[in-house]
């Protein structure tokens, strides 16, 4: 029989899993269910009893509170969002058949103690899961604890064995031990200075408790003496931690049995709860005596159908064409430029646009290799139609003409799952990929932007709710296709990801459709990831020299600010170690500390060490050691980006072709991986000095950086409709001066350089959902000042006001915000319980929108710019996206033309109530074209 302390189990689940990733749409916590019902179902699984039962505390005190009143008074109130689950998980149980027990006025450790003592006395060996301690007493060669460890699947077997090597006593000892220690958890003190090592040595040199206290005057010294003062104090301890063995809890062992599932009951609760069918299926298994076909339950909206393809053979170009004319969809039109797949955006179409029947009808490719800009391979790809499939070679000479044939004829009803991989991979082999009607990953990314799921696998596992075995490398730009689980059956496993792939696109189509996103996918999600794949194939030109020569001058500049701090400290330290800088300034020094880390220590992070510095005596000691230090820490950081800037320069190039990601983060803006160069400094002179590394390339003369100014306050004002604000913009006088004048009454002229900073921070904190105590740190004022200064702001610009304020209050109803055009991201932590989350999420719903709209702004102007570069049949090319900013390689000659294409392209992106504006300037490498 096996017997659960369910309150210990509900409280180590809830704090095992993130409740942030396990809430419903309307705001309900479910981790602690999820958690509840999954590790019960693997103890069940491991331990395979024949009886169940799981006992509960009851809301109330207990005979234990009487005896001692401070009993369990330390202890802080469950959190609510726990206690709200706590019915759920009984409203589970006994759905799944499950029997649980409380009795109003005792504990659960005494329901517990009771049920395993009927298992015993019926001839049942007892397992009891639990994480209390006073458990351990219960134990004998009929019962055994089942105590967690720090992960809970190490659960460890007590038995009496087990017991006495960890306490030295028996466990019909242990309770003596107990009292004499006493249990901090439950505000049962001890004797003060004994723990269980001395505790057990009178044990074994008295017997027992009894025996202590009858020799009580014989033990010497303060331990002695401290026992002789506690003896009242242990001897109700010893009462207040017997468990009580023999409640009569109306239930006989015949009722302790499970395996009855009501299944119209699971449907019901764990719809409510949002649980997928692999969850449902998987506690079904575990709970259910009957087969589990006999309760099946019904596909949720969110899972899909594997279905398995009939595998079909392809050996030449007939068998090729025959197979796609029998089985790939014919598309309602077809264009026949070659680079139409750059043309297919004209503007943004908000519309909403069927998708789902196109997709139902669609056609799959699945490329197996490695897409990274600069190691860029295929081995091999698969194509799925109708329910046939086939796995060809794409460098195969003889098939690799009618392979572009049909993907000329045939992509624009065809889904794949990373569009700009899969041109990389295919380019790899000589092949071009038009644009195609569906990519799962975009999709999956615009229906679940927080979700970071990038392999075939872990989206599959996600979206269909499928358990399938996924590889190690999840590196970025490389499609993971997950391990050969074929026996070497390559083919095999490709063919197998296509059919994921089917199954995504089916499952998806509808959800994009639905929630209105398909105009994104289609006009700018797409057509990005084409401008993305010709940026990374072409990559960025590096004046391998002058960067060489900045990580020296970087690195000498790092070991001598190193010199300098030790001198001052007056000895060897290692710079990167928190602990030994805070021994020098907070002990060695004697430095008041600003804050404490979340682990207790002083803070030594860079804003700690600048107020320090700014606190201390030019030349003293702890300033010269406090500059060296934040100088070296810079220059080591500066060192450490060129050093990767170095490392991934392309020796077949020279050039540095990073990896431009769509899906990872929330608001849509790009970011670059491998290496990273939207880490690049762009707010202090050395730093800026790195971007001079970056050169135009053999046949280029110059590169051109265009760069919106001030786009997240103009999309601000276009949301809120401030006139204030438009009117603001276009004034032509200097933007933030002119706003500080307004909200602080007075003459532009007149505004200080503090006013005019302190107003700007204002502005850009609100359209990045800053904070009141954020803005604070920001400027260095107080948390008053900061909120008298917001107030102000909100008398001068009350659109701004009414706009935000509507923007929570709305997705708090809905769920999500919109961009301008319709992106999406969705709040369920906007309903949480918890303040500190629903905080966040409201954080989050006031940037989504604008920092959105920015990026989707940006995404058509790389468009709309690498639309009039080939329209113009230039050779000009875009090289980077960093931040507002586009950087282009000017081909000789075409300077003049350039700069006016790409400035109109980038300006006319989107028509707003405030003109988007775009800064350029031209030079021989990017720091020179800075503006």
């Amino acid at each position: 029989m096996l017997v659960v302390d369910g309150h210990s189990l509900a409280f180590r689940a809830f704090y095992a899993l993130p409740v942030d990733n396990f809430t419903t749409s309307d705001g309900q916590p479910t981790n602690a269910v999820y958690g509840f019902l999954t590790m019960l179902s693997q103890v069940i699984e491991t331990e395979r009893p024949d009886h169940l039962g799981i006992a509960f505390d009851v809301k109330g005190g207990t005979f234990r509170n009487e005896l001692l009143t401070q009993y369990k008074g330390t202890r802080e109130a469950a959190p609510e969002e726990l206690l709200s689950q706590l019915p759920l998980i009984q409203d589970a149980l006994k759905a799944l058949g499950v029997t649980y027990v409380e009795k109003p006025g005792y504990e659960g450790d005494d329901v517990i103690a009771t049920l395993a003592t009927m298992g015993e006395t019926a001839g049942y060996r007892t397992l009891v899961l639990s994480g209390d301690r006073d458990a351990f007493q219960l134990i004998d060669r009929d019962i055994t604890v089942l105590y967690p460890g720090y992960h809970f699947k190490e659960l460890r077997h007590m038995t009496p064995e087990a017991v006495e090597e960890k306490y030295h006593v028996t466990p019909a000892q242990y309770p003596d031990l107990a009292a004499l220690r006493g249990e901090t958890a439950d505000n049962i003190p001890g004797v003060p200075g004994v723990g269980d090592g001395f505790a057990a040595k009178w044990i074994n040199q008295y017997g027992s408790l009894e025996g202590i206290i009858e020799h009580a005057d014989d033990i010497k010294g303060k331990k002695g003496e401290a026992l002789r003062e506690h003896i009242d104090q242990v001897k109700l301890n010893r009462k207040v931690n017997a468990l009580v063995r023999d409640l009569d809890l109306d239930v006989t062992i015949q009722d302790l049995t499970f395996g009855t599932v009501h299944p119209a009951d699971v449907e019901s609760l764990f719809s409510t709860l949002q649980f997928g069918s692999r969850t449902r299926k998987k506690l079904l298994q575990t709970f259910n005596d009957a087969p589990v076909a006999e309760y099946a339950l019904p596909e949720t909206a969110s899972s899909g159908a594997i279905d398995d393809p009939m595998v079909d053979a392809v050996d030449s170009p007939a068998s090729l064409e025959a197979w796609v004319q029998q089985h790939c969809p014919v598309p309602a039109s077809y264009e026949s430029a070659p680079d139409a797949s750059l043309n297919v955006v004209g503007e943004f179409h908000r519309e909403t646009t069927q998708c789902t029947q196109a997709v139902e009808q669609s056609w799959t490719l699945v490329a197996d290799g490695s897409a990274k800009p600069g190691h860029v391979r295929i081995d091999r790809m698969a194509l799925m139609a109708d329910g046939h499939a086939i796995c060809v070679d794409p460098h195969d000479g003889t098939l690799q003409a009618m392979l572009q044939r049909v993907l000329d004829m045939h992509a624009s009803t065809l889904v794949v799952h990373g569009y700009k991989e899969h041109a990389h991979m295919l380019a790899a082999a000589g092949l071009h990929l038009p644009m195609v009607l569906f990519d799962t990953h975009l999709a999956g990314y615009l229906m679940e932007p927080d979700f970071q799921g990038d392999s075939i696998q872990e989206c599959a596992e996600h979206f269909l709710d499928v358990e399938v075995e996924s590889s190690d490398d999840t590196s970025q730009g490389t499609l993971d296709l997950g391990d050969d689980t074929d026996g070497g059956d390559a083919g095999g496993r490709c063919i197998r990801l296509a059919a994921y792939v089917t199954a995504l696109g089916h499952c998806l189509a509808p959800l994009i459709e639905e929630h209105r996103q398909y105009p994104l996918l289609r006009d700018i999600e797409l057509p990005t990831s084409r401008v993305l794949f010709l940026m990374e194939r072409t990559g960025a030109a590096v004046d391998r020299s002058r960067m060489q020569g900045l990580y020296d001058q970087f690195a000498v500049e790092s070991e001598q600010m190193k010199q300098l701090a030790q001198e001052a400290a007056g000895h060897e330290i290692n710079m990167g170690s928190p602990k030994q800088v805070g021994t020098v300034l907070f002990e060695e020094m004697g430095l008041e500390p600003t804050k404490k880390t979340k682990k207790g220590s002083y803070s030594t992070n860079a804003a700690a060490l600048q107020t320090l510095f700014e606190r201390s005596e030019e030349g003293s000691r702890d300033n010269r050691f406090l500059g060296a230090l934040l100088r070296h820490r810079e220059t080591n950081k500066l060192q450490q980006i060129v050093r990767t800037l170095l490392d991934a320069i392309n020796p077949a190039d020279g050039r540095i072709h990073t990896t431009f990601t769509q899906t990872v983060t929330t608001t849509g803006r790009l970011s670059s991986v491998d290496p990273n160069l939207q880490n690049i400094p762009n707010r202090n002179a050395d730093g800026r000095e790195i971007r001079s590394g970056f050169i135009p390339g053999e046949g280029f003369e110059s590169l051109l950086s265009a760069d919106y100014s001030q786009v997240e306050l103009r999309i601000m004002a276009e949301l809120s409709g401030d006139e204030a604000l438009i009117e603001a913009f276009r004034s032509g006088a200097d933007f933030h001066r002119y706003v500080a004048g307004l909200v602080f009454g007075i003459p532009a002229e007149e505004v200080s350089a503090d006013q005019r900073s302190h107003v700007k921070a204002m502005s850009y904190g609100l359209a990045y959902g800053l904070s009141t105590y954020g803005l604070s740190q920001q400027l260095g004022v107080s948390t008053r000042e900061a909120n008298d200064l917001k107030n102000q702001y909100f008398q001068t610009f009350g659109k701004v006001h009414d706009y935000l304020e509507t923007l929570v209050s709305n997705a708090r109803k809905t769920g999500y915000t919109e961009t301008i055009f319709g992106r999406r991201r969705y709040f369920p932590q906007l309903r949480s319980l918890n303040r500190t989350a629903r905080d966040a999420a409201e954080r989050g719903a006031l940037n989504a929108p604008i920092q959105g709209s920015a990026a989707d702004i940006m995404k058509i102007a790389m468009i709309r710019a690498q639309r009039a570069l080939d329209d113009r049949r230039l050779h000009s090319r875009i090289a980077l996206q960093i931040h507002d900013e586009l950087v282009v390689e000017i081909a000789t000659g075409e300077q003049e033309v350039v700069v006016p294409l790409v400035k109109d392209a980038m300006e006319h992106a989107v028509h707003l109530a405030v003109p988007l504006d775009v800064s350029t300037g031209v030079g021989p490498n990017w720091q020179a074209a800075a503006h």
